[in-house]
């Protein structure tokens, strides 16, 4: 009973005492290790060596790295594929069907060499038409050319005649005018004095008659002369105004002839400009006819298309058999470039003349050497978020690099490496830098024995060293992960040795 006792109060002995030992081990081992690591959380916290030493007004023993200068090699990959600086898109200026395709994608041509073909039967139809179509225009036209002096002519003679016969009545109008009124005038007075004579005579008579003296036949004879001599008066009389009705009649007919002249000469001269009209029309339709025969050779002759320049056909887009339009049949392409994109951040690293590597997918283990030859600022801009300026628009720039000893395609795949000569630069620990924002940091540096903050300005990584480009010294001693630190703290700093890269 005893030894059981004794044996139960060991076991709890040692489940209670173990325990604490193994604590204890583990504090010594490893929580004071710790406490004195700049690299674990402990160090920078209150129960940290800086702050234990900071509580007891002691300096804080701290390894500070020298900033060094060092040769650098600046060494930048980036992705990309093959591009044309320059590309031309061959389309055929007619419509019609693709007889023949003469050159394939991948292939080079020369500038004038035939690419393709179409159907040249629908255009020389279309010549043939426009031939004949001409050839009648011209024809026509010369018809009407040789008929047009022969139709003028008969209208001038038409104009000749009626001014002919417009002479004649204005002569005889002149003659009836030439009868003047006092010849008319003294006829009609003679013929009343022998009127006037006849009566005195038949009165003699009829007293003769009645007295005997005369036969009663001697009577009559004597009145027939005097119903005579009375008609003649009435003729003389009634010639006057048969002469001005003569007048009047010829005036008419000399008015009439004056409207076939007037008549006649209209015709002449709207024949004149109707005909002059036909001739231009006639000769409009000839040059029309003319330029559509041009059109139709010059579209026959573009069923054919030749290539523009020299260059590389990177796609076509038509074959034999179907209807060309006016959307693009191929591309030839020209001076085909590296194209690659860096981070603004990298900016510096490229400049143009740089030389570089380019290895292509198409051509594995092969490299190709280059040198850059312009670089393009690109802006990218999320669509999908809110329009929020400077948080939403990144910045990349487009690096073309002209590549030697081969003649790419458009569209290849694979990365360009930038080599820059080696220069010489400042370096710090990267664990010396804090609060790094766009290319600017904080570091703290031993100075005269206490922690100094200082803003420096910084560049790339080199193998976990971080470029200086303005802001401190060579010489000058930086604290590593001083997170732990004040500004302002006693130090008491040991120059150590630039960290050792290690793997990223």
């Amino acid at each position: 009973m005893r030894f059981q006792i004794s044996l139960s109060r060991g076991v709890l002995t040692t489940l209670v005492v173990g325990p604490l030992g193994l604590m204890g081990i583990l504090s010594v081992n490893v929580l004071l290790p710790a406490l004195k690591d700049p690299e674990s959380r402990i160090y920078s916290s209150g129960f940290g060596y800086p702050a234990l030493q900071r509580m007891a007004g002691k300096p804080i023993e701290v390894e500070t790295v020298a900033v060094a200068e060092k040769n650098l090699e600046d060494s930048l990959a980036a992705p990309g594929e093959s591009v044309a600086m320059q590309q031309v898109n061959v389309r055929s200026l007619v419509s019609g069907q693709v007889e023949e395709v003469y050159v394939k994608e991948g292939q080079r041509v020369l500038k004038k060499q035939p690419l393709l073909r179409l159907q040249p039967t629908p255009f020389e139809n279309r010549v043939d038409t426009a031939r004949n179509n001409l050839a009648t225009a011209e024809k026509n036209f010369l018809a009407l050319q040789n008929s047009i002096p022969q139709r003028l002519f008969s209208l001038k003679d038409d104009v000749k005649t009626a001014q002919v016969r417009l002479d004649a009545a204005e002569n005889r109008l002149q003659q009836i005018y030439s009868l003047t009124e006092q010849e008319i005038k003294n006829n009609v007075e003679a013929n009343q004095a022998r009127l006037l004579t006849a009566e005195k005579k038949l009165k003699q008579i009829q007293l003769l008659a009645e007295q005997g003296a005369i036969s009663q036949f001697q009577l009559y004879e004597m009145q027939d002369i005097y119903a005579t001599r009375k008609k003649e008066l009435l003729a003389a009389k009634q010639g006057f105004i048969d002469n001005k009705n003569l007048q009047f009649s010829n005036q008419d007919f000399y008015i009439t002839r004056q409207k076939e002249v007037i008549s006649a000469k209209q015709a002449l001269e709207i024949s004149q400009t109707s005909l002059d009209k036909d001739l231009v029309n006639a000769r409009l339709a000839v040059e029309n006819n003319k330029l559509a025969l041009q059109n139709a050779l010059r579209d026959l002759g573009k069923t054919v298309i030749y290539a523009s320049t020299d260059g590389l056909v990177s796609s076509v887009n038509i074959n034999s058999g179907e209807i060309v339009d006016r959307s693009s049949l191929m591309t030839i392409t020209q001076d085909v470039v590296f194209k690659a994109y860096i981070d603004q951040a990298r900016l510096n690293a490229v400049k143009t003349g740089d030389k570089a590597i380019v290895r292509l997918v198409a051509y594995p283990g092969q490299t190709f050497e280059g040198r850059v030859i312009q670089v393009n600022p690109t802006v990218e801009t999320n669509a999908a978020k809110n329009s929020q300026v400077g948080t939403n628009r990144q910045f990349t720039y487009s690096v073309w690099v002209g590549v030697d000893g081969i003649q790419m395609p458009p569209g290849l795949q694979g990365y360009v490496q930038f080599v820059d000569q080696s220069k010489v630069s400042l370096v710090i620990p990267e664990s010396s830098v804090t609060h790094l924002s766009a290319g600017e940091g904080m570091v703290m540096v031993a100075q005269d024995s206490k922690a100094v903050v200082k803003k420096v300005k910084l560049g790339r990584i080199f193998d976990n060293q971080r470029q200086v480009l303005g802001g401190l010294q060579a010489g000058e001693q930086v604290v590593p992960n001083a997170r732990a630190f004040n500004p302002g703290d006693r130090l008491d700093n040991k120059s150590v040795q630039m960290p050792i890269a290690k793997g990223r």
